[in-house]
């Protein structure tokens, strides 16, 4: 087990409690537009399925996977609770080899993309995975917008923690910066827009995919 499954793991337990705020119910509002019921989704990064509880009346089929092994187990019971059958999780990663290119209508992929040093690759490699214009739905937290002070306190505590090694790998994004790396990935702005910027600045983005 690597140092961010555990960390994830670790978390898996109160997820929820934290993952549930006014981000989580934007994201949902502002989303469920982008889909038809035909569609197949990837949420990249699902922790514990929240978003895919909410989605799943809205498209045809989701696969979801995370890195956290607990954070799966803690998704599949809800599916299974909720009697959700056509949500597919696993416990893997965006190169799994199953995935093939042009699969996917949409990707989810949310508060994940500053976790990655390769962000590039991240991009590039849902790029391949999507349809012709099809779609990434994102959310992230520029940690490097200084717009509050406590956005300010925050940045600086989790830099802190970053070289401590208490967290994993954290990049810090401007709004700018992160629109910079998606469009030169091949995509175009479809939606943007800050959701909170207490304590740090959520920006959530809607891009399509350009290069075929």
């Amino acid at each position: 087990m690597n140092k961010s499954e555990n960390f994830w793991d670790k978390l898996s337990k109160n997820y929820d409690k934290q993952a549930i705020d006014k981000a989580y119910k934007l994201i949902i509002d502002k989303s469920k537009k982008y889909f038809k019921s035909h569609d197949t989704i990837l949420d990249f990064g699902c922790a514990t399925g929240l978003y895919d509880m909410a989605f799943a009346n809205h498209v045809k089929e989701i696969q979801a996977f995370d890195i956290s092994a607990k954070m799966i187990d803690i998704a599949r019971e809800k599916a299974i609770k909720n009697q959700i059958d056509n949500i597919t999780f696993s416990h893997t990663t965006l190169f799994d080899n199953t995935y093939k290119a042009s699969s996917f209508d949409s990707i989810l992929a949310l508060n994940i993309l500053l976790y990655f040093e390769d962000s590039e690759k991240v991009l590039n490699r849902m790029n391949k995975l999507l349809k012709p214009n099809g779609l990434i739905i994102t959310s992230t937290a520029c940690l490097k917008e200084r717009r509050t002070f406590i956005g300010v306190t925050s940045s600086s505590i989790i830099y802190i923690l970053k070289q401590l090694k208490i967290l994993p790998y954290l990049k810090f994004f401007t709004m700018a910066e992160l629109e910079d790396k998606i469009e030169n990935c091949g995509f175009k702005m479809i939606e943007k827009g800050i959701l909170i910027e207490k304590p740090a600045t959520e920006y959530y983005i809607v891009a399509q995919k350009t290069n075929k």
